[in-house]
Protein backbone atom coordinates (compact mmCIF):
# COMPACT_ATOMS: atom_id res chain seq x y z
CA UNK A 1 0.00 0.00 0.00
CA UNK A 2 0.97 3.36 -1.04
CA UNK A 3 0.96 6.82 1.09
CA UNK A 4 1.58 9.86 1.66
CA UNK A 5 3.27 10.77 4.49
CA UNK A 6 4.37 14.96 5.53
CA UNK A 7 6.94 14.76 8.33
CA UNK A 8 7.99 17.84 10.29
CA UNK A 9 10.66 17.33 12.15
CA UNK A 10 9.91 18.49 15.65
CA UNK A 11 13.28 18.16 17.84
CA UNK A 12 16.99 16.79 16.79
CA UNK A 13 19.60 16.12 19.37
CA UNK A 14 22.65 16.37 17.42
CA UNK A 15 24.76 14.55 19.57
CA UNK A 16 23.02 11.66 19.47
CA UNK A 17 20.74 11.26 16.43
CA UNK A 18 17.61 11.33 18.32
CA UNK A 19 15.00 12.91 16.32
CA UNK A 20 11.15 13.78 16.83
CA UNK A 21 8.35 13.36 14.54
CA UNK A 22 5.03 14.24 13.87
CA UNK A 23 3.61 12.28 10.78
CA UNK A 24 0.33 13.41 9.05
CA UNK A 25 -0.63 9.70 8.34
CA UNK A 26 -2.73 6.96 8.89
CA UNK A 27 -2.15 4.61 11.60
CA UNK A 28 -1.19 1.48 9.86
CA UNK A 29 1.16 -0.68 12.16
CA UNK A 30 0.88 -5.06 12.20
CA UNK A 31 0.39 -5.36 15.94
CA UNK A 32 -3.02 -6.28 17.19
CA UNK A 33 -4.44 -4.47 19.87
CA UNK A 34 -7.68 -4.06 21.96
CA UNK A 35 -9.67 -0.89 23.06
CA UNK A 36 -8.97 -0.28 26.62
CA UNK A 37 -12.64 -0.18 27.05
CA UNK A 38 -12.92 -3.85 26.66
CA UNK A 39 -10.34 -4.60 28.68
CA UNK A 40 -11.54 -2.68 31.90
CA UNK A 41 -11.98 -5.28 34.71
CA UNK A 42 -11.11 -4.69 37.77
CA UNK A 43 -7.81 -6.45 39.88
CA UNK A 44 -9.06 -9.90 40.16
CA UNK A 45 -9.84 -10.64 44.18
CA UNK A 46 -7.19 -13.26 44.21
CA UNK A 47 -4.32 -10.93 42.18
CA UNK A 48 -2.61 -7.53 43.97
CA UNK A 49 -1.44 -5.84 40.99
CA UNK A 50 -2.56 -5.50 36.90
CA UNK A 51 0.09 -5.30 34.21
CA UNK A 52 -1.29 -3.52 30.98
CA UNK A 53 1.03 -3.57 27.75
CA UNK A 54 0.48 0.07 26.12
CA UNK A 55 3.46 -0.89 23.08
CA UNK A 56 6.97 -1.65 22.67
CA UNK A 57 8.77 -1.86 25.68
CA UNK A 58 5.42 0.18 27.38
CA UNK A 59 3.56 -0.82 30.60
CA UNK A 60 1.38 0.33 32.85
CA UNK A 61 1.28 -1.56 36.72
CA UNK A 62 -1.31 -0.74 39.35
CA UNK A 63 -1.59 -2.05 42.34
CA UNK A 64 -5.05 -1.23 44.11
CA UNK A 65 -3.96 2.26 45.53
CA UNK A 66 -0.56 3.07 43.13
CA UNK A 67 0.61 2.66 39.63
CA UNK A 68 3.27 3.57 37.80
CA UNK A 69 3.77 4.01 33.94
CA UNK A 70 7.13 2.97 31.83
CA UNK A 71 7.93 3.85 28.55
CA UNK A 72 4.47 3.96 27.53
CA UNK A 73 3.83 7.83 25.93
CA UNK A 74 5.53 7.19 22.70
CA UNK A 75 4.46 7.98 19.24
CA UNK A 76 5.39 6.60 15.94
CA UNK A 77 9.21 6.26 15.65
CA UNK A 78 9.47 3.53 12.98
CA UNK A 79 8.30 0.08 10.89
CA UNK A 80 9.84 -2.24 13.60
CA UNK A 81 7.87 -0.37 16.47
CA UNK A 82 4.63 -0.72 17.81
CA UNK A 83 2.63 1.99 19.04
CA UNK A 84 -0.86 2.78 19.78
CA UNK A 85 -3.48 4.01 17.04
CA UNK A 86 -4.39 7.79 17.42
CA UNK A 87 -7.65 7.21 19.57
CA UNK A 88 -5.99 5.24 22.30
CA UNK A 89 -2.83 7.46 22.20
CA UNK A 90 -4.87 10.69 22.79
CA UNK A 91 -6.32 8.66 25.70
CA UNK A 92 -3.23 7.85 27.49
CA UNK A 93 -1.59 11.52 26.53
CA UNK A 94 -4.89 13.06 28.14
CA UNK A 95 -5.06 10.97 30.67
CA UNK A 96 -8.14 9.76 30.13
CA UNK A 97 -9.85 6.99 31.71
CA UNK A 98 -8.64 4.06 32.15
CA UNK A 99 -4.95 6.10 32.14
CA UNK A 100 -5.91 8.59 34.55
CA UNK A 101 -4.40 9.36 37.88
CA UNK A 102 -1.02 7.62 36.97
CA UNK A 103 1.48 8.22 40.09
CA UNK A 104 4.50 8.31 38.41
CA UNK A 105 5.95 8.24 35.14
CA UNK A 106 9.09 6.55 34.43
CA UNK A 107 11.05 6.64 30.89
CA UNK A 108 14.50 4.38 30.75
CA UNK A 109 16.00 6.12 28.04
CA UNK A 110 15.60 9.38 25.13
CA UNK A 111 14.93 7.47 22.28
CA UNK A 112 11.57 7.87 20.33
CA UNK A 113 10.72 4.31 20.58
CA UNK A 114 10.13 4.76 24.35
CA UNK A 115 9.31 8.27 24.60
CA UNK A 116 8.02 11.79 23.21
CA UNK A 117 8.71 14.88 25.00
CA UNK A 118 5.36 16.42 24.10
CA UNK A 119 3.53 12.78 25.04
CA UNK A 120 5.11 12.86 28.50
CA UNK A 121 3.79 16.84 28.93
CA UNK A 122 0.55 16.53 27.94
CA UNK A 123 -0.09 13.81 30.20
CA UNK A 124 1.87 15.58 32.96
CA UNK A 125 -0.73 18.71 32.81
CA UNK A 126 -3.67 16.46 31.94
CA UNK A 127 -2.98 14.56 35.25
CA UNK A 128 -1.91 17.43 38.54
CA UNK A 129 -0.67 14.59 40.49
CA UNK A 130 1.66 12.64 38.77
CA UNK A 131 5.08 12.99 38.93
CA UNK A 132 8.47 12.00 36.14
CA UNK A 133 11.29 10.92 36.66
CA UNK A 134 14.51 10.13 34.48
CA UNK A 135 17.91 10.82 32.83
CA UNK A 136 18.90 14.39 32.36
CA UNK A 137 18.73 13.70 28.96
CA UNK A 138 14.82 12.57 28.67
CA UNK A 139 14.35 15.91 31.14
CA UNK A 140 16.10 18.35 28.91
CA UNK A 141 13.83 16.98 25.61
CA UNK A 142 11.13 18.03 27.82
CA UNK A 143 12.14 21.01 28.78
CA UNK A 144 13.30 21.94 25.16
CA UNK A 145 10.41 20.43 23.32
CA UNK A 146 7.30 20.63 25.12
CA UNK A 147 5.72 24.58 25.29
CA UNK A 148 4.30 23.94 28.79
CA UNK A 149 7.25 22.93 30.66
CA UNK A 150 6.66 25.35 33.21
CA UNK A 151 3.45 24.27 34.29
CA UNK A 152 5.12 21.42 34.96
CA UNK A 153 8.69 21.62 35.70
CA UNK A 154 7.84 21.40 39.27
CA UNK A 155 6.67 17.61 39.36
CA UNK A 156 9.89 16.42 36.91
CA UNK A 157 13.41 14.58 38.76
CA UNK A 158 16.07 14.30 36.89
CA UNK A 159 17.94 10.97 37.93
CA UNK A 160 21.95 11.51 38.01
CA UNK A 161 23.22 8.62 35.69
CA UNK A 162 26.19 6.96 36.41
CA UNK A 163 27.01 3.28 34.65
CA UNK A 164 26.55 0.71 37.09
CA UNK A 165 25.27 2.37 40.07
CA UNK A 166 22.09 2.47 41.60
CA UNK A 167 20.19 4.81 43.92
CA UNK A 168 16.64 5.01 45.29
CA UNK A 169 14.45 7.77 45.53
CA UNK A 170 10.64 7.86 46.88
CA UNK A 171 8.52 9.42 43.90
CA UNK A 172 4.29 9.53 44.12
CA UNK A 173 4.45 7.65 47.39
CA UNK A 174 6.59 4.89 45.47
CA UNK A 175 10.27 3.63 46.42
CA UNK A 176 12.34 3.26 42.87
CA UNK A 177 15.46 1.76 42.59
CA UNK A 178 17.45 3.48 39.74
CA UNK A 179 19.85 1.41 37.73
CA UNK A 180 22.32 2.54 35.60
CA UNK A 181 22.20 -0.08 32.77
CA UNK A 182 23.77 1.32 29.57
CA UNK A 183 22.54 0.76 26.39
CA UNK A 184 25.59 -0.75 23.94
CA UNK A 185 28.43 1.30 22.88
CA UNK A 186 28.97 2.68 19.50
CA UNK A 187 26.45 5.28 18.93
CA UNK A 188 24.53 4.48 21.60
CA UNK A 189 27.58 4.63 24.23
CA UNK A 190 26.30 8.51 25.30
CA UNK A 191 22.65 7.23 25.63
CA UNK A 192 21.51 7.32 29.70
CA UNK A 193 19.43 4.24 30.04
CA UNK A 194 18.21 3.56 33.33
CA UNK A 195 16.16 0.51 34.35
CA UNK A 196 13.79 0.61 37.66
CA UNK A 197 13.20 -1.80 40.27
CA UNK A 198 10.09 -1.09 42.70
CA UNK A 199 7.40 -3.05 44.37
CA UNK A 200 4.01 -2.62 43.74
CA UNK A 201 1.08 -5.02 45.43
CA UNK A 202 3.75 -7.40 47.32
CA UNK A 203 5.54 -7.87 43.53
CA UNK A 204 8.34 -6.87 43.02
CA UNK A 205 9.25 -5.50 38.93
CA UNK A 206 11.83 -5.00 36.98
CA UNK A 207 12.41 -3.53 33.59
CA UNK A 208 15.57 -3.06 31.81
CA UNK A 209 14.97 -0.48 28.62
CA UNK A 210 17.34 -1.77 26.09
CA UNK A 211 20.25 -2.50 28.57
CA UNK A 212 23.14 -4.32 26.50
CA UNK A 213 24.18 -7.90 27.25
CA UNK A 214 27.31 -6.37 29.86
CA UNK A 215 27.40 -8.89 32.15
CA UNK A 216 30.04 -7.03 34.65
CA UNK A 217 27.14 -4.36 34.79
CA UNK A 218 24.78 -6.71 35.84
CA UNK A 219 27.18 -8.52 38.51
CA UNK A 220 27.63 -4.90 39.94
CA UNK A 221 23.75 -4.82 40.08
CA UNK A 222 23.57 -7.51 42.41
CA UNK A 223 19.76 -7.91 40.82
CA UNK A 224 20.14 -11.66 41.53
CA UNK A 225 19.40 -10.69 45.03
CA UNK A 226 16.90 -8.53 44.69
CA UNK A 227 13.70 -11.27 44.46
CA UNK A 228 12.49 -9.81 41.07
CA UNK A 229 8.78 -11.25 40.72
CA UNK A 230 8.06 -10.16 37.10
CA UNK A 231 10.91 -8.83 34.61
CA UNK A 232 10.24 -7.13 31.57
CA UNK A 233 12.83 -7.94 29.16
CA UNK A 234 13.81 -7.04 25.42
CA UNK A 235 13.00 -9.36 23.41
CA UNK A 236 15.83 -10.75 22.65
CA UNK A 237 17.75 -11.34 25.71
CA UNK A 238 15.44 -14.65 25.31
CA UNK A 239 16.80 -15.39 21.69
CA UNK A 240 20.71 -14.70 22.33
CA UNK A 241 23.05 -16.94 24.24
CA UNK A 242 24.59 -13.55 26.22
CA UNK A 243 21.19 -12.56 26.76
CA UNK A 244 19.58 -15.72 28.37
CA UNK A 245 23.26 -16.28 30.08
CA UNK A 246 22.00 -13.21 31.97
CA UNK A 247 18.56 -13.64 32.72
CA UNK A 248 19.55 -16.88 34.47
CA UNK A 249 22.40 -15.56 35.99
CA UNK A 250 22.17 -12.22 36.78
CA UNK A 251 18.38 -11.42 37.29
CA UNK A 252 16.47 -14.93 37.61
CA UNK A 253 13.11 -14.14 37.65
CA UNK A 254 9.92 -15.46 38.84
CA UNK A 255 7.78 -14.21 35.90
CA UNK A 256 9.54 -12.79 32.69
CA UNK A 257 7.56 -11.41 30.16
CA UNK A 258 8.75 -10.05 26.98
CA UNK A 259 8.38 -6.65 24.93
CA UNK A 260 10.25 -4.60 22.40
CA UNK A 261 8.58 -7.23 19.92
CA UNK A 262 8.56 -6.25 16.44
CA UNK A 263 4.85 -5.71 15.32
CA UNK A 264 3.65 -9.32 13.97
CA UNK A 265 6.78 -10.74 15.44
CA UNK A 266 4.96 -12.75 18.48
CA UNK A 267 3.84 -15.29 17.81
CA UNK A 268 7.47 -16.53 16.23
CA UNK A 269 9.27 -15.05 19.52
CA UNK A 270 6.98 -17.67 21.44
CA UNK A 271 8.01 -20.72 19.11
CA UNK A 272 11.36 -19.52 19.33
CA UNK A 273 11.62 -18.88 23.10
CA UNK A 274 9.58 -22.20 24.22
CA UNK A 275 12.41 -24.81 24.74
CA UNK A 276 14.53 -22.44 27.11
CA UNK A 277 12.07 -20.40 28.62
CA UNK A 278 8.71 -22.57 28.49
CA UNK A 279 7.15 -20.58 30.87
CA UNK A 280 8.06 -17.01 29.97
CA UNK A 281 4.92 -14.37 28.85
CA UNK A 282 4.96 -12.38 25.17
CA UNK A 283 3.23 -8.79 25.26
CA UNK A 284 1.93 -8.71 21.80
CA UNK A 285 -1.10 -7.73 21.76
CA UNK A 286 -1.42 -3.85 22.17
CA UNK A 287 -3.46 -2.92 25.95
CA UNK A 288 -4.20 -6.62 26.71
CA UNK A 289 -3.87 -6.76 30.40
CA UNK A 290 -2.09 -9.50 33.05
CA UNK A 291 -2.88 -10.05 36.47
CA UNK A 292 -0.36 -11.16 39.76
Amino acid sequence: MKRSIIITLVGLIATSSVAFVVVSAPWLVDTAFVTSESMSEAIPQNSSVEVRYIANEGVLISSKDKSVLIDGLHRQYGPDYAYLPDTEREKIETAQPPFEGIDLLLVSHMHGDHFHPESVGRYLVSSPSTVLASSQQVVDLVESKFVGYDKIKSRVTPITYKLKERKTINLGGIDVEFLGVGHGTGRHASIENLGHVFKLGGKTFLHIGDAEFTPEVFEALDLENRGIDIAFLPSWYLTATAGRSIIRDHIKPKHIIAVHVAPGAADKLRQQIAAEFPKADVFGTMLEKRFF
